[in-house]
């Protein structure tokens, strides 16, 4: 094993790559954008790392504990001393970067990276505390038809149970996602305000109309080549015909993660009522986007 010394050198020269990070609502085409990413030569994307909720939101408890259990035993059996230094906010922060770093360089596996990043498709509550770890990250963010959204979280996640009322099962897991939608949409939406430059969004709609236009404005955007043929040969590994078992778009499967590939597919699992209940909630966003209530 390396030194400790050798490997923090390793995570400065690592870090001196452009990192980026993925993220947008679940079923809304964040692995097809992470696979797109991960076919280019110069660049690594994996998913899902789960950096937020089994990384930092553990070690934010951890250091909280260890700082009140110093203090209590700074102000009982040491009052007259003073004690333990109490850790620091920022040192969470500093520990958490670290394993990111950490994670990252082991997902790249040798492969010679002038972007790395990783996707996990919650990273959109997550962005703007990974924008304070590193300044200069950058972050892509992924959006699709919230009708479309729910219609694939729909055939992939719900189980029936046994004589279930299927219209109100539907109604009930469009109204308990609709909370989150919002705010990760809206969470999106503030972070490219905030860092115009350093954020990216790009919709599924347009990734299926104009894959190699979507590519190349991905690959410029971390700062890769973007040549035609590259371009043409990262786009064609990532087709749906090449990610499903060489089904064509619009075949569907239930159950598989790459179900059907197309757009506009909610007219098949939702009526005009759940229609009506998700433009009232995330209507808002279809203007920006361009999507057609």
């Amino acid at each position: 094993m390396k030194s400790w010394i050798d490997r923090q050198a390793d995570l400065a020269r690592l870090a001196q790559a452009q990192v980026f990070f993925v993220g947008g609502a679940p079923r809304s085409g964040t692995t097809w954008l992470q696979s797109l990413l991960d076919s280019h030569p110069e660049i690594s994307c994996r998913g899902e790392a789960l950096f937020g909720k089994h990384l930092a939101e553990p070690l934010d408890a951890l250091m909280a504990a260890r700082r009140e259990a110093l203090a209590a035993k700074n102000g009982s059996v040491f009052r007259d001393t003073g004690g333990y230094p109490l850790p620091e906010s920022g040192d969470t922060d500093f520990l958490l970067a670290t394993a990111v770093l950490l994670a990252l360089e082991r997902q790249r596996d040798g492969k010679a990276c002038r972007a790395i990043g990783e996707k996990t498709p919650e990273n959109v509550f997550f962005f703007a505390r990974l924008k304070r770890l590193f300044p200069g990250a950058k972050f892509i963010g992924i959006a699709r038809d919230p009708r479309d959204v729910l219609t694939s979280a729909w055939h992939f996640f719900h189980k029936a149970a046994a004589g279930e009322d299927a219209g109100a099962a539907k109604v009930a897991f469009i109204r308990s996602a609709l909370p989150s939608l919002n705010q990760g949409a809206r969470t999106m939406l503030a972070l490219r305000e905030t860092y115009p430059t350093d954020s990216m969004i790009v919709t599924y709609e347009r990734m299926r109309e104009a894959p190699e236009f979507a590519a190349s404005a991905l690959f410029r955007f971390l700062g890769v080549s973007d040549g035609a043929d590259l371009v043409a040969d990262c786009v064609a590994r990532t087709s749906f015909a090449a990610m499903s078992g060489c089904r064509e778009a619009g075949a569907a499967r239930d159950g598989s993660f790459f179900r059907k590939g197309v757009s506009g597919d909610w007219r098949s699992t939702l009526d005009a009522e759940m229609n009506a209940m998700i433009l009232d909630q995330l209507g808002w966003m279809f203007p920006f986007y361009g999507w057609t209530p």
